[in-house]
């Protein structure tokens, strides 16, 4: 997962987190409506996670040419060794 990846996923989290401290509230209280709200909020961190949306061909387009720029040091001096 790349760093910009990682960045939606915790966006994403955040806006669920008011939903998962309300289920995990109604859970304690022994309400069933907490399955609703625990549902919605694994609902949308699974979409995020696992569905291609147009924003996410962006991100990895411009991971891709961050990769082309910035060079791995490591495998810079590797292949100076080399030769």
């Amino acid at each position: 997962m790349g760093v910009l990846s990682q960045l939606s996923f915790v966006v994403t989290l955040a806006f669920c987190a008011p939903l998962i401290v309300l289920g995990t509230q109604f859970a304690l209280a022994g309400d069933a409506l907490a399955l609703l709200f625990l549902g919605l909020a694994a609902l949308v961190l699974g979409v995020e996670r696992y569905l291609l949306t147009p924003d996410d061909v962006a991100v990895g387009a411009v991971e891709r040419v961050v990769g082309v720029v910035a060079k791995d040091p490591d495998a810079e001096s590797g292949r100076e060794r080399e030769s």
